[in-house]
């Protein structure tokens, strides 16, 4: 019996081996984010690192074409600095969590959403990553 848990473990499979060999799926992560919305059972519970980051290049392609590969690079950097692209950083200070830090999200947000979230906060507030990592360079926060 195929559940929802092989759906999205084969969907992650599938987005991984399609971004090392070049292949956008800008559908892939307007499908997972639309789902997440609606079901959180869809979202793999072990959300790697790596997984995070896939998803977040394709989210943005996605929603923010208008950012070129610098924008994608300068957001690695961002939140590879927050968190690590761990999507259960703890900010033991604040009430920052998960992969971009952004305050008052919840424990257990699944990582889709707090990509999503993360980058709302930052066109909110900055307009692109790179404004948002000249910010966290010159302050150490963003």
């Amino acid at each position: 019996m195929i559940t929802k848990k092989h759906i999205a473990v084969a969907s992650s499979v599938l987005l991984t081996v399609s971004t090392m060999l070049g292949i956008p799926l800008k559908q892939y992560a307007q499908r997972v984010h639309h789902q997440v919305c609606i079901d959180e059972a869809y979202v793999p519970k072990k959300w790697t690192p790596h997984m995070s980051k896939v998803y977040a290049i394709a989210y943005m392609k996605a929603y923010y074409p208008e950012w070129n590969k610098y924008q994608h690079h300068m957001l690695m950097l961002l939140w590879g600095k927050e968190s690590g692209w761990s999507y259960t950083a703890d900010n033991p200070h604040s009430t920052a969590y998960g992969i971009a830090q952004v305050l008052g999200t919840k424990h257990g947000t699944p990582a889709p959403q707090q990509v999503a979230r993360g980058l709302e906060y930052i066109v909110h507030r900055y307009g692109m990553p790179s404004i948002a990592w000249k910010h966290w360079r010159n302050h150490g926060w963003y």
